[in-house]
């Protein structure tokens, strides 16, 4: 899923976590996603997305440009470099949690 259009819909009267954000694919399929989390890295904000469709099993992360209309403008991460340092942060991100869950049993 390297190439989408950003056509998501959001119904602002849920919480983040029942909102449903909706990409197009390069075949033009329609994958539902919910935001996960967003995450920081050098000063920029990510989105997690995690797939709602038993047709994927992988989430997807996309730099947020800001806003437009009340609603996250998403963008492909282009470059080797970017990706690679906000999966790093995202796996330490995850890291860290397992280690807080690992400290509560």
């Amino acid at each position: 899923m390297a190439e989408h259009d950003h056509n998501h819909d959001h119904d602002h009267n849920h919480d983040v976590e029942d909102e449903v954000i909706v990409l197009e694919d390069e075949d033009g399929a329609e994958h539902r996603f919910i935001l996960g989390d967003v995450i920081t890295v050098e000063e920029q904000d990510y989105a997690i997305l995690l797939p709602i469709d038993d047709d994927l099993e992988e989430g997807v992360i996309f730099r947020i440009d800001g806003e437009e209309d009340e609603q996250m403008v998403l963008a492909d991460i282009e470059s080797d470099e970017e990706w690679q340092k906000v999966v790093d942060a995202y796996n330490a991100y995850m890291d860290e949690l397992e280690g807080e869950d690992d400290d509560e049993e």
